[in-house]
């Protein structure tokens, strides 16, 4: 069965249970994001916002990737689905659009790559990320954007 196709996190929302937290990854076949919960595909999507973020690499794929030269599955942004808007504004506060674009903005860009680091990374510093309090990931921009990321030293304190 086809998987429908959308384009915003509220969008998200008709098509899981916003109480269980989802998994999300990028599907390179379908050049967007698969949003998983309980296991199954339930939608797709351009953007996909979450809160309480959870940076999962799977070392067996990711090993797998490094091997065989070739991409799978392995690794995931896990979180709650959250509103776009409500995070650009919780994150941003009431810096203007022209603000933000000049560079006045609290979100941290970060990507994952399998042949070059072990986890999600910062894009300037390359400290790895395992958690963060929101993330927007945008498949116009191919990055995730962070706000509040903790590396894995800081969630053990």
């Amino acid at each position: 069965m086809k998987k429908p196709r959308v384009k915003t996190s509220v969008e998200v929302l008709a098509h899981i249970d916003g109480s269980q937290p989802v998994r999300v990854y990028r599907n390179l076949h379908k050049d967007c994001f698969s949003v998983k919960q309980g296991g199954l595909v339930r939608c797709h999507a351009d953007n996909v916002t979450l809160e309480n973020v959870k940076f999962i690499v799977s070392k067996a794929g990711q090993r797998r990737v490094r091997d065989e030269k070739k991409k799978n599955v392995h690794a995931f942004v896990e979180g709650y689905v959250a509103d776009t808007r409500k995070a650009d504004k919780y994150v941003d506060g009431e810096w203007s659009d022209k603000e933000i674009e000049n560079g006045f903005t609290n979100w941290i860009c970060a990507y994952y790559n399998p042949y070059e680091c072990d986890g999600f990374m910062n894009t300037a510093t390359e400290q790895v990320y395992e958690t963060a309090k929101i993330a927007d990931l945008s498949n116009l921009d191919k990055v995730i954007y962070v706000f509040a990321p903790l590396t894995s030293n800081e969630c053990m304190v």
